[in-house]
């Protein structure tokens, strides 16, 4: 489990460049991707009447989101992940999931009770969770672990169907969530951002209140 604080801005190419020259020389590269960058695919499920949108739209404090997530297309590594959210703190559950275990939660299937994923497939089982949209987006991630900050900045979001196949790079039908001229920074940290970080950061743009999986949601109903 891992608790966070987490606010999101929309901002612009022009922005984005001061910005990020500023944080890649006080921060480093996420050692996940190729000098921190990185291509992330989501999987967001919801309930028959919509919920997990719901509570996100209609602005509840307490909300609630499951997905399974990949990166840059590779099956070595596929998460599920609980993220529920509390104003601007969020608190996230992740297990390590099979391609086996992936067709099973995607199917609404029984999982092994042995399983690391059990409880969290439980709880979508109980509540007849089922896949919603897919999210896919490129990453710019960089990190500070001693202060436990991370400033990502997300591209090309994309909404897509909700199957397997966008988890592995193979579908292409997919629809533009945000302008191709905007990047959606994220300022992420334990207990308090530092004022340097936020100098750093500083925008003239508001945060952002709509997450990707609300804005895909609706480029795919538009």
């Amino acid at each position: 489990m891992a608790e966070r604080r987490e606010e999101k801005y929309l901002i612009d190419m022009n922005e984005y460049a001061v910005i990020a020259n500023r944080i890649r020389s006080i921060l480093k590269p996420d050692k996940n991707g190729k000098n921190g960058k990185y291509s992330i695919c989501s999987l967001y499920f919801d309930d028959p009447f919509g919920k997990a949108l719901a509570e996100k739209e209609d602005g509840n404090s307490v909300h609630i989101k499951f997905r399974i997530r990949t990166y840059d297309g590779s099956s070595k590594m596929i998460k599920l992940e609980r993220k529920t959210k509390r104003g601007t703190v969020t608190e996230k559950h992740s297990a390590q999931i099979s391609e086996d275990e992936l067709k099973k939660i995607i199917n609404g299937e029984a999982i092994d009770e042995n399983s690391e994923c059990f409880g969290l497939v439980s709880e979508m089982r109980a509540s007849a969770f089922r896949p919603a949209i897919s999210v896919r987006y490129d990453r710019e991630a960089y990190v500070l672990p001693e202060l436990g900050i991370r400033v990502t900045f997300d591209s090309f979001v994309d909404s897509l169907p909700p199957d397997a196949e966008t988890l592995f790079g193979k579908c292409e039908r997919a629809l533009p969530a945000i302008d191709r001229g905007s990047v959606i920074m994220e300022i992420k940290y334990s207990e308090r951002c530092p004022s340097f970080i936020r100098k750093c950061c500083e925008t003239f743009s508001s945060q952002l209140s709509v997450s990707k999986y609300a804005l895909c949601r609706n480029a795919a109903a538009n």
